[in-house]
């Protein structure tokens, strides 16, 4: 008898809710996951300006057992959430967490995406933002998907959505074809079928090489035999791939969720070569994002912004400002962390002359933690000239250089301090602002009425 594939994915996350993680655990990726589920944060992908309103309905399509839903909650406290799945035990986790940590006025149906058009006439509802995360490389046809969601997109609206990678899960693949070809996928993997390839796996050879690109030492676990050896309707595809759908439902691309992740230039610490140069000034978002995969597949998923149109025509890469547009921006530190006790924290990082560890998981390593900090510390009154940070950084930043020398060397004075230079001044703060752009942790807004 042949089972419907959604049934069957509806089966197995009855039998192992994803994430499979108890109400009292929050999940995620603390602060860094809160920003990227943040409304302010897709709007400023799509128009470079900052909107930090709060009176936004957010769905969250296939949002399992809710702690994407409950990323959404503390990102936007303020919103409508409403989240959907198929499964009921995910649903009756989902509803657990939320009301555990302070959200029980989260809504939850059981519904699938193609029944959306009828949910937003019962409910006369459509969302400003909608969350599709670890759904899409499961349905039978992503386009109808995108096109159901689209329906109950509002004019204005975003929508966030990521699919498995071919590239980076390959092996995976393989893995799970080899499951199939055995028979453990005819129906729900159970702990029997776990069993099973876990000791297949572990009797490999220790060369072999599907055994060294996926067999992990560091989880072993069920959870994880289930969701990648024996998921079912698992699929993975393209940049060309995921643009084709996009077009094919009447989408467009909006950007990466993180950006930083995609950037070709990075893949080349001492610059790229002149082709590739060449490639970079004339090629499109697409076809840059199909060579970053092409080069280095390390993404497991392809994870983008989309709406009914993509960025507006004012948006201007920060990679092409010009210095009149950057000393006439405005800054602004991301709604999500400008609270009082994230100031806190970055008073005592500077006092102690030393980086916080939950600061320094909203950057990337490259960039120094204090100095960071010490950039970040100016946005107390956010927003702030660019203009008036200029002047900071000028006095500032050579006093934390000194005091960085003073806690190093035991005994040392403190050496006298010279006013840095403003075109110093200056190319520091446009490399460092730029990389936390791209970093999501900060917002720049040109002044409209410069173009120069």
């Amino acid at each position: 008898m042949t089972v419907d594939p959604i049934e069957k994915v509806r089966n197995q996350y009855d039998l192992t809710p994803y994430p499979n993680l108890p109400a009292t655990d929050m999940g995620g990726d603390g602060d860094r996951g809160v920003i990227l589920h943040s409304y302010a944060s897709a709007w400023y992908a799509k128009t470079q300006r900052v909107d930090d309103r709060q009176d936004v309905t957010i769905l969250d399509a296939g949002c399992g057992s809710g702690v994407t839903t409950l990323a959404l909650a503390i990102a936007n406290p303020k919103a409508r959430i409403v989240g959907i799945d198929l499964s009921e035990t995910s649903l009756h986790l989902a509803g657990e967490r939320l009301t555990y940590h302070g959200f029980p006025h989260v809504e939850f149906h059981k519904l699938a995406i193609a029944q959306l058009p009828q949910f937003k006439t019962e409910q006369n509802i459509e969302f400003d933002y909608i969350n599709c995360e670890e759904t899409l490389y499961l349905q039978t046809d992503i386009v109808e998907s995108l096109r159901q969601m689209q329906t109950v997109l509002a004019p204005t609206g975003i929508l966030r959505i990521n699919v498995h990678s071919l590239y980076q899960r390959i092996d995976f693949f393989r893995a799970q074809a080899f499951s199939r070809l055995i028979g453990f996928l005819n129906s729900n993997p159970t702990n029997r079928e776990y069993q099973m390839i876990s000791g297949i796996m572990e009797a490999l050879a220790d060369d072999n090489l599907l055994k060294v690109s996926t067999w992990l030492p560091s989880d072993k676990s069920m959870d994880f035999v289930l969701m990648n050896y024996m998921l079912i309707e698992d699929k993975g595809y393209t940049i060309p791939d995921f643009f084709q759908m996009l077009r094919l439902a009447n989408l467009e691309f909006i950007g990466m969720t993180e950006p930083a992740g995609w950037h070709l230039p990075y893949l080349f610490p001492n610059g790229m070569p002149d082709s590739i140069v060449d490639f970079w000034h004339n090629a499109t978002p697409e076809k840059k994002l199909h060579a970053y995969e092409l080069l280095h597949p390390a993404n497991r998923l392809l994870d983008l912004w989309c709406g009914h149109s993509g960025r507006s025509p004012e948006y201007i890469e920060i990679q092409k400002w010009t210095e009149g547009m950057w000393k006439s921006a405005m800054i602004y530190l991301h709604p999500v962390v400008r609270t009082d006790s994230f100031f806190q924290t970055l008073d005592r990082a500077i006092a102690q002359m030393q980086p916080d560890p939950n600061v320094q998981k909203l950057h990337r390593s490259h960039l120094d933690a204090l100095t960071v900090i010490l950039c970040l510390r100016f946005m107390r009154k956010s927003p702030c000239k660019f203009s008036d940070l200029l002047d900071y950084w000028c006095i500032h930043k050579p006093k934390l250089e000194a005091y960085r020398k003073v806690f190093t060397l035991v005994g040392a004075a403190v050496p006298t301090v010279h006013r840095m230079s403003d075109r110093q001044a200056y190319e520091e703060l446009r490399f460092l602002l730029s990389e936390l752009v791209m970093d999501r942790v900060v917002m720049l807004e040109r002044s409209v009425c410069c173009s120069f």
